[in-house]
């Protein structure tokens, strides 16, 4: 499921596009029908998944940064760059934050009769169905 995530695709069947433009999230998955806002509050999961990537990659310009240029660490370059990762990140990243949620979403609870899923779609989380 992550890895579907990770790639912007649906968790529960692996469709794609499930964007409109880069930002705006189709409200139910078109293959399966999954809703992908399942409970109030379902974003702030990735909201947050989304700050935790965008603090790393300030970290990371900033150690970069200093470890390449120590001891005559330019500041004001540094901070500029800086700055244009801690706003670029969160944009970029957005989409991959909401997929990427989702997955983790449905790995803590599991699809629910109410989730709207195509019941096909249940045995591919589950894995083969055994027994009669």
């Amino acid at each position: 499921m992550l890895r579907r995530g990770f790639v912007k695709h649906c968790a529960v069947c692996g469709q794609g596009r499930l964007f409109r433009g880069w930002v705006r999230m189709v409200p139910t998955c078109p293959r399966c029908g999954l809703r992908f806002q399942r409970a109030p509050g379902q974003w702030l999961g990735s909201w947050f998944l989304n700050i935790c990537v965008a603090q790393a990659a300030v970290v990371l310009v900033l150690v970069v940064g200093v470890a390449v240029t120590f001891p005559s660490t330019p500041v004001v370059p540094l901070a500029i760059v800086d700055a244009a990762a801690a706003v670029a990140v969160p944009f970029l990243f957005f989409p991959f934050s909401r997929t990427i949620w989702t997955a983790i979403d449905l790995a803590m609870r599991p699809l629910d009769f109410d989730d709207g899923v195509a019941p096909g779609f249940e045995l591919e989380l589950e894995g083969p169905a055994t027994g009669p």
